[in-house]
């Protein structure tokens, strides 16, 4: 985690700068914190006349900031501080800053003149001496440069890294707990859904025991009812339990699969036949299905769960009746298959709750069924292939489902 971070979001830049100005205060000497590329992230420090002039300048501070970059990280390198000579010919000391072996930055110090005549050197020291060397008030300002013994330059270092390491282990410390409560948190929350896709699982797997489970005891029902149907001369009744049993031992059968659409359009008109019977005609139905699609593989109830709630939503309520139409074609290279009624219609705010899967409407099994619908197509296919849903009360109701043709 911290490779992509900066000084920035490891330190806190007003505890730095609070560091910094007293360091200052004690040593009397100029300070100034710097990132990894060498420029300052905060104020100057008790910084002397002399180089405040220089880094007036454009020319001055670019010089500055790369002679900051090579220090510091030369510092790195060496994971101690660096003592040298600037480009302007007076002694500064750079202090890394390294967390978990990233190097951030450096606290600088100095502007001072000293009695040791063989430190490093970067680029052009006395730079600036030469260039001003007629300019009597540039060389009076490095005349004022304060002169430091060398060792107590080296004493400074040290005392300035041993607060600097504290702080970075603070830091690093501070950052290891951060790390720890996010892998926390992230197994928490893997863990929650974990538990969660297992009840999910453990009521599937119900269902579906279940959907086993009942089918058998329905159709050997069915028939001995269709049989005495018969016998009592009743053929309407006859036909209606034929139909039921024939839609039933379809749906068992393809539980969680995929079917054929051609074949799951024939179920559907079963459906349609039977509510057709049992509401003495009010349910019509037109059904045009492309025979270039019929052959797609589609899931299963995927369809019914629309037609259904067409029929029981839709028309029921309406004392005439309506009608349904189902039209399947390929538009724009996908197969769509078109779902229309012109029954009461669902309200904009329903409509939402319901293509959202609100609390409001978990309890709702019309909602709850289009929004499951919704749920296997996207994950199937992808978040192109979403339900479209376009309604208005009175008028009717008009589903788009869309699936990928080749």
């Amino acid at each position: 985690m911290l490779n992509n971070r900066n000084l920035h979001d490891l330190i806190d830049v007003n505890i730095l700068k609070n560091i910094q100005d007293r360091l200052a205060e004690i040593t009397g000497l100029a300070y100034n914190i710097v990132n990894f590329k060498g420029i300052p992230i905060n104020e100057y420090s008790n910084f002397s006349s002399f180089c405040k002039k220089i880094r007036s300048t454009h020319e001055g501070l670019r010089i500055c900031c790369d002679a900051n970059a090579h220090a510091g990280l030369e510092a790195a390198l060496r994971k101690k501080p660096y003592i040298f000579r600037c480009p302007a010919g007076l002694v500064d000391v750079a202090i890394p800053i390294i967390v978990n072996d990233t190097y951030l930055g450096a606290i600088f110090f100095g502007q001072v003149r000293t009695n040791n005549d063989n430190l490093s050197s970067i680029n052009n020291s006395n730079y600036y001496l030469k260039k001003h060397k007629n300019c009597s008030e540039f060389i009076d300002d490095y005349n004022n440069i304060l002169y430091l013994d060398y060792y107590k330059i080296e004493s400074i270092a040290y005392l300035v890294q041993i607060i600097v390491n504290q702080l970075v282990e603070k830091t690093y410390l501070k950052s290891i707990e951060e790390e720890l409560n996010f892998n926390n948190i992230k197994l928490m929350k893997e863990k929650e859904y974990r538990i969660k896709l297992e009840e999910e699982l453990k009521v599937s797997r119900l269902t579906l025991l279940q959907s086993k489970i009942n089918p058998y005891f329905l159709f050997n029902a069915l028939n001995s009812i269709s049989r005495l149907a018969l016998i009592e001369d009743s053929p309407k009744t006859y036909e209606m339990i034929v139909l039921l049993a024939e839609f039933s031992r379809y749906t068992s059968k393809h539980i969680g699969s995929k079917v054929i659409l051609e074949e799951d359009i024939e179920n559907i008109i079963l459906y349609l036949k039977i509510q057709s019977i049992r509401f003495k005609d009010r349910i019509k139905y037109e059904i045009n299905i492309n025979d270039n699609i019929k052959k797609l593989k589609i899931p299963s109830m995927v369809l019914q769960c629309f037609i259904e709630n067409a029929v029981i939503h839709g028309l029921c309520p309406k004392k005439e009746g309506g009608t349904i139409k189902i039209k399947g074609e390929i538009l724009e290279k996908v197969a769509t298959i078109t779902i229309t009624d012109d029954g009461v219609g669902i309200s904009k705010d329903k409509l939402f709750l319901i293509l959202n899967g609100s609390d409001r409407i978990k309890n709702n099994n019309v909602g709850m069924s289009i929004y499951n619908v919704n749920e296997i197509l996207t994950r199937c296919y992808g978040k192109n292939y979403r339900v479209e849903i376009e309604s208005e009360i009175n008028v009717g109701t008009m589903i788009k489902l869309k699936f990928p043709f080749t």
